[in-house]
């Protein structure tokens, strides 16, 4: 059986792409996040057309790749928010055009607003400490 040119695999709880002129399988998160989580950088690193790289995220992991970069994109933000980054620094880090539309996109996804969310993490934290 012939390998395909381009798979995506998840295996110990991370996101692979399988690459046949590559040994060994490539990170899709942390190629997701050094092409700041844009579909047009995830095509050309991995070397497909953003059609055929739908047709095989949709076949290894049941969405697309727009739907998946989003979600690594939210989790990458509740992780700066989480350890005290600015608004605004996440919203420019994570490649939104403002921290507006940022805070809009987090609100829609995590159903919380990123000011509360910090509220919310920094409570737990000073809970923790004492």
């Amino acid at each position: 059986m012939k390998r395909r040119d381009v798979e995506i695999i998840q295996k110990d709880g991370r996101i692979l792409v399988l690459l046949a002129r590559e040994q060994q399988p490539l990170d899709l998160d942390s190629i997701a996040r050094d092409e700041d989580f844009q579909m047009a950088g995830l095509c050309l690193r991995i070397g497909v057309s953003e059609r055929h790289l739908r047709r095989v995220f949709v076949e290894g992991l049941g969405i697309g790749p727009k739907e998946w970069l989003r979600q690594q994109r939210m989790v990458a933000a509740r992780h700066l928010l989480r350890f005290g980054s600015p608004i605004k620094e996440v919203a420019i880090d994570l490649g939104f055009p403002t921290a507006k539309m940022f805070s809009r996109d987090f609100m829609t996804f995590h159903g919380v607003r990123p000011t509360d969310f910090q509220r919310k993490e920094s409570g737990y934290s000073l809970r923790a400490v004492t």
